[in-house]
């Protein structure tokens, strides 16, 4: 497995991982977008099928399975995926998006796109693309879905929202986040408010005030299931995320992302607690070395246990 190897070994030296979406009902519908340039190919020409195995795609990602065309950006870094019923714009909107979008998540990550490529897990089939899917069964209020292996994205440029841009980097944080997460498990390491809360924080969403931390406990949304009906529970899902980046830093949050997954190639993390949370999630949390707002250890137990102190005195 590749992965940053002096960070994590300096680390173990001392020491010994249902989306939101915002959509609008405006859409956008102007033709003069200035789209990255690439060409059209096509499977059984190049041998470059879109992968079929399920538990890396999305339930919106399936649908481009038996898709052949594809038209990739003049870099390689991002394949669109669909059926040739689709328009040029359809496509070349898609993979702009893409394109655009990566490098400004990345950086969130404090990753470069070569050392996402090093980092992401050996399980994927194009380790070197982005894969995107113009999905018929995306609906308009969702718009986009991310996976493993790809991107589902609705097909029809002209109903795209304005915050188009805000939506793509929401799921292409999650793109990156089960990337860096996870090496062969089936079903994804983090918690959902985790997933949900960085992936926010990454594309720029609203995120609840510190002194609002009461209205809601977004510690025990270990799972989609356990999700509250309130939609501002995103908002707190950042907070609880935030806190975090900003008391350890972007980098030590990637760094537990890889610790997550080197756990799941290691083995013997595949179970969960009793409210939820991977092990392996737990284990990487702990060893991460974190700390709260005034720079003491921080365990899971304990940010769990006393989150909402620890945010009525970070402020």
């Amino acid at each position: 497995m590749k992965m940053r190897t002096g960070l994590l070994i300096g680390l173990f030296a001392i020491l010994v991982s249902g989306c939101k979406v915002s959509v609008s009902e405006d859409y956008n519908d102007s033709p003069g977008h200035d789209f990255t340039p690439g060409l059209y190919l096509d499977a059984r020409d190049t041998g470059d099928y879109f992968p079929s195995s399920s538990w890396s795609l999305s339930q919106h990602s399936d649908d481009c399975i038996d898709e052949t065309l594809y038209f990739e950006t003049a870099s390689g870094r991002v394949r669109v995926y669909g059926s040739p019923a689709y328009s040029d714009t359809d496509f070349r909107a898609a993979a702009t998006e893409l394109e655009h979008g990566i490098d400004g998540v990345l950086s969130r990550f404090q990753l470069r796109w070569s050392e996402f490529v090093s980092d992401r897990t050996a399980e994927v089939q194009y380790p070197g693309q982005i894969l995107g899917c113009l999905s018929p069964s995306i609906s308009r209020t969702e718009f986009a879905d991310a996976s493993i292996s790809a991107i589902g994205i609705l097909p029809h440029y002209s109903q795209w929202p304005y915050e188009t841009d805000q939506i793509i980097s929401h799921q292409l944080a999650h793109f990156v986040q089960e990337n860096l997460s996870r090496y062969q498990a089936r079903y994804t390491l983090l918690p959902y408010w985790f997933a949900e809360g960085q992936a926010s924080v990454v594309a720029g969403e609203s995120i609840a005030s510190a002194y609002q931390h009461y209205d809601y406990d977004p510690l025990e949304d270990a799972t989609v299931l356990d999700a509250g009906p309130a939609d501002y529970r995103f908002e707190h899902y950042a907070l609880a995320y935030r806190y975090l980046e900003e008391a350890n830093g972007k980098l030590a949050m990637t760094i537990l992302l890889d610790l997550i997954q080197l756990l799941d190639w290691e083995g013997g993390f595949e179970d969960f607690t009793d409210t939820g949370e991977s092990w392996a999630f737990v284990e990487a949390f702990n060893a991460a070395g974190l700390v709260d707002h005034r720079n003491q250890s921080l365990t899971w137990q304990r940010y769990k246990a006393d989150y909402h102190y620890l945010l009525s005195h970070s402020y």
